[in-house]
């Protein structure tokens, strides 16, 4: 059937138009299609190239990672593509992965979180990772970010096992110890509590003036620190300091400074409570000083009946013996005729003249009358000669210097000291020569004796069974004085004795 020309044409027109919005359409379509997946390429290309992991989950498994993610987790890209994500997870850790997830998903904000995760060849990596929910191919899913923490995590690991250590040991040292920033605290352990009362807590931030007596003592303290610490690494001294309650302590402190260099003012001190051990030093040096008077006591009533000993021996016995040879001087004159009984009464008075003679030396041993009449130097100088004509060994004496007024007692002492080195020369030297120096130098009086002999041994020196070196020291011990001895082999021993011109001096210079 013909239609006329009149009616086809608007369908005519009205075709062609709905086929050039289709084309329209499709050519739209297109161009979208296009854009979507050059924009998918763009995307892809930045996760790619992306330092961290990145990857899209949806129906709980990954649709797509990029290499990185793959690479830490121990797969290959197409190996976790369709994996559970859940199965990478520690097991552990999964009761938080899945919080998490509820809560992005419900559009609730949270900050990055750390879990772990099995890697491929069966290691346990430390992840830090965020998300948030996206629309992929028309349908919900998480864009996740994540990077690998492990060396971190494990750094900071070791880093607060070693602040966990360094706050042990800290806590096991019994001293104070604190670290100063400007003269402000900023660490202290808990020992501070037991040295000074304070709670560390109740330190950090304030000023080190809290712990010291005094501002004018916190600021001495701090200049010894700081001046001392700009040279050397370490410095220690004894100071005053002051308890919470109010007491003073004497504490030994020791500082370091933190760091090659001391120019942001930071140190460490330890503080050790010296309180009682002053104290106690303090008696004990009381108790050696009572001794050491009791010493020079029992030394003086030792040497006065010495000379009491000496003098009745050498005045009583002395006058009845030579009464008696008085005596056997008369008698010989009147028996003369009887030639057996004056040969007997001669025999007799020559006896009694040994035993004058001895009486003398055994008076002069027990304290000669030189030291008390003439002094210190002229009893030396009898001694001296005595010995050589005793021993035959020869001693020279260098007595030149002044006659120092010395103490009675000290001066009895240094002469014992002497006569006990003429003994050890005489019996263990095997010398020829003795040479002895008396003087006062830097504010000391010396005494220096030096044979020729074998010499004495280091092994001598320290045996504890070597009375005679023993006896010196103690003599001068009691004067605040001391003993060397040394020798080496076949060159001689020297004796030294120096005794402080303090001690040794007599009260007003008096006789």
């Amino acid at each position: 059937m013909d239609f006329p020309k009149k009616d086809t044409e608007p369908a005519r027109i009205q075709r062609r138009l709905t086929q050039s919005g289709m084309q329209e359409k499709a050519v739209r379509a297109e161009e979208e299609r296009s854009g979507y997946l050059l924009e998918q390429d763009l995307y892809k290309t930045l996760a790619n190239s992306s330092q961290v992991g990145v990857y899209i989950l949806q129906d709980r498994k990954f649709q797509f990672v990029n290499p990185h993610i793959a690479e830490y987790a121990g797969y290959r890209e197409e190996e976790m593509v369709g994996m559970e994500s859940l199965s990478l997870i520690h097991p552990d850790d999964r009761r938080l992965a899945r919080k998490n997830a509820i809560r992005m998903l419900k559009g609730q904000r949270f900050s990055p979180y750390e879990f772990r995760i099995i890697t491929g060849d069966g290691r346990i990596k430390w992840i830090m990772e965020t998300s948030t929910p996206i629309y992929y191919r028309g349908k919900r899913a998480v864009l996740g970010n994540s990077m690998n923490i492990t060396g971190q995590k494990e750094a900071r690991n070791r880093l607060e096992e070693l602040e966990a250590l360094e706050s042990s040991i800290l806590d096991a040292i019994p001293h104070a110890v604190v670290g100063l920033h400007n003269r402000r605290f900023i660490f202290a352990n808990n020992a501070v509590q037991t040295v000074f009362g304070w709670l560390p807590e109740e330190l950090i931030g304030r000023s080190v003036r809290l712990i010291y007596c005094s501002d004018e003592d916190c600021d001495k303290i701090a200049r010894l620190f700081y001046d001392n610490l700009e040279k050397h690494r370490t410095y220690s001294t004894e100071f005053p300091c002051r308890h919470k309650d109010g007491h003073e302590l004497i504490c030994m402190m020791r500082a370091s400074r933190i760091g090659e260099r001391l120019t942001e003012g930071r140190i460490v001190v330890t503080y050790e409570d010296i309180t009682e051990r002053k104290r106690a030093e303090k008696e004990l040096e009381a108790s050696r000083e009572q001794m050491r008077n009791l010493s020079i006591h029992l030394q003086s009533v030792r040497e006065e009946e010495r000379a009491r000993i000496a003098r009745e021996i050498h005045d009583e016995l002395g006058q009845s013996l030579t009464a008696f040879k008085m005596d056997l001087s008369w008698l010989g004159k009147r028996m003369a005729a009887e030639k057996g009984l004056w040969d007997k009464i001669k025999a007799m008075s020559g006896l009694v003249d040994q035993t004058i003679e001895s009486v003398h030396r055994i008076s002069a041993d027990l304290r000669p009358g030189l030291l008390d009449d003439l002094g210190l130097v002229a009893a030396m100088e009898w001694q001296a000669k005595d010995f050589s004509s005793r021993s035959g060994i020869i001693c020279e004496a260098d007595l030149d210097a002044e006659e120092v007024p010395l103490e009675k007692d000290l001066a009895t002492a240094i002469f014992r000291i002497f006569q006990e080195t003429l003994t050890n020369v005489a019996r263990h030297a095997n010398a020829t020569k003795v040479l002895v120096r008396l003087e006062t130098r830097g504010g000391k009086v010396i005494l220096e004796v030096t044979d020729n002999g074998r010499g004495i041994s280091r092994k001598q020196i320290n045996d504890p069974k070597s009375f005679g070196i023993m006896g010196m020291r103690e003599r001068a011990l009691l004067w605040g004085g001391d003993v060397s001895v040394s020798g080496s082999r076949y060159r001689g021993t020297t004796v030294t004795v120096s005794i402080p011109l303090k001690a040794a001096l007599k009260s007003g210079g008096e006789e």
